[in-house]
């Protein structure tokens, strides 16, 4: 009876490798949808770069400062019965034009402009020929336009993709802020950007699902057939192996093949996708004052600069990230070259000489951490946009999900959001509920 139990107590329908916003998207799915589902995460905490450490007191973010509330990202936590806790800023999204912050998602241009965006989509998926070509970067198609267009130009893909206009195919980006709703209402959590996926993380357990923290997969297990059945997973100091009917990787396909092995895989898989691996990166000063340095409530994006693409103040919305009295701020950038190796310390000091000259009273301010998203470990982007691989692997049980694995069009964290809801849908197809080994939904 003992040994039973203890089998039942590590068999599952599936795993989810990684609770990042994917990891977290699909086990909430897959618990929702009646599967016996595990989510292990390496890491002392869920929302991977969506997450939050606290230090001295301040809440500083691991790398996202915003969540989308709308979209796929609202979807989610809608089908799951989730409230997400956000606040959306009094003035969310600002382009700054020399002193002053023009608001983008209200007044005029939120009114008409965006709506205005959304028919030149709407006739571009009509017309054909309205749309860019593919496979003309975005850098390409700016040549020869004024400073300010492609500076301005850069900051955005920086913000939306981590990465240059160059590393960016036009037709991406038309085709991502011309889709309905692609400036959609954000908001900020008061416990940082891991608080949405932490409260998702509570449902999803108290719903039956089972999170290992600090528990990185070592390697996957295959059947005689090539299929995968299990892991083996580290946890309290031991190896242990699981046993499992499906795999949701949110881990990065380059991850996912080195789980394999690539023995198990088809000749030149794992080579392919290794070939096709260019994380982008992203470089972001969290700081804090005691003296108010903007009236800005929520994000701003700037013209032309050294580097610096955006950034936020984050208690005007959420002012239990800071100590009393004291003003959390956040600034980013994309550095040069976005893909690939870069100098750390030349371009930081370009990102904060942009916020000396954007933040009168940086240089007296307290900076609390300079968080660099970079390489095939911690990317800003396992892909830049467009450049993502399939969901699917060679393996019929195997998937993707998240950064790396979304579809064409599609960005950020409501890009992986969508990636696992697909997964997902294919899995509950393939899966009859009968064959699951529990049935658990809300």
């Amino acid at each position: 009876m003992a040994q039973a139990a203890e089998e039942r107590d590590n068999s599952f329908d599936a795993l989810v490798i990684g609770a990042g916003a994917g990891g977290m998207a699909a086990a909430a799915r897959l618990n929702k949808a009646g599967f016996r589902t595990l989510l292990v995460e390496a890491r002392d905490r869920v929302g991977g770069r969506a997450s939050t450490v606290e230090q001295d007191g301040f809440l500083v973010n691991t790398g996202a400062l915003i969540i989308e509330t709308g979209g796929e990202n609202g979807r989610l936590f809608a089908d799951v019965g989730v409230s997400m806790g956000t606040r959306v800023p009094s003035q969310p999204l600002a382009l700054r034009v020399g002193k002053r912050d023009v608001p983008l998602l209200s007044g005029v241009i939120g009114t008409l402009g965006m709506p205005l965006i959304a028919l030149a989509g709407l006739a571009a998926r009509r017309f054909i020929r309205l749309r860019p070509k593919p496979g003309e970067s975005l850098g390409r198609k700016l040549e020869g336009r004024g400073p300010y267009l492609r500076g301005l130009s850069r900051n955005i893909t920086s913000a939306v993709f981590a990465a240059e206009p160059s590393d960016v195919d036009a037709a991406v980006v038309f085709d991502y802020f011309t889709k309905p709703k692609a400036l959609d209402t954000f908001g900020l959590h008061p416990d940082g950007s891991i608080g949405p996926w932490r409260a998702l993380a509570d449902r999803f357990e108290h719903t039956g699902g089972a999170l290992w923290l600090n528990s990185p997969v070592t390697r996957l297990t295959f059947d005689s057939d090539g299929r995968v059945n299990g892991a083996v997973v580290q946890r309290n100091g031991e190896e242990m192996e699981i046993s499992t009917r499906v795999v949701v990787s949110n881990a990065g396909p380059v991850a996912t093949v080195n789980l394999c092995g690539d023995e198990h895989l088809p000749a030149g898989y794992a080579q392919w996708v290794r070939s096709q691996s260019a994380p982008s990166a992203l470089i972001t000063v969290n700081f804090a004052s005691e003296q108010l340095l903007t009236r800005a409530t929520g994000v701003v994006f700037f013209g032309p600069t050294r580097r610096l693409a955006y950034a936020a103040h984050l208690t005007a919305t959420c002012p239990e990230m800071a100590p009393p009295g004291w003003y959390l701020y956040a600034g980013t950038s994309t550095p040069h070259p976005a893909v690939g190796a870069f100098d750390v310390d030349t371009e930081v000091g370009l990102l904060k000489a942009d916020l000396t000259e954007k933040f009168p009273g940086f240089e007296s301010a307290r900076i609390l951490s300079v968080q660099v998203c970079a390489g095939e470990e911690w990317p800003a982007q396992r892909a830049i946009a467009g450049r993502d691989l399939p969901q699917t692997t060679p393996i019929a049980n195997l998937f993707n999900v998240g950064d790396g694995a979304r579809e064409w069009g599609s960005g950020g964290q409501s890009g992986c959001v969508q990636s696992a809801r697909l997964v997902v849908e294919r899995i509950a197809r393939e899966l009859p509920r009968h064959d699951r080994l529990s049935s658990s939904s809300d």
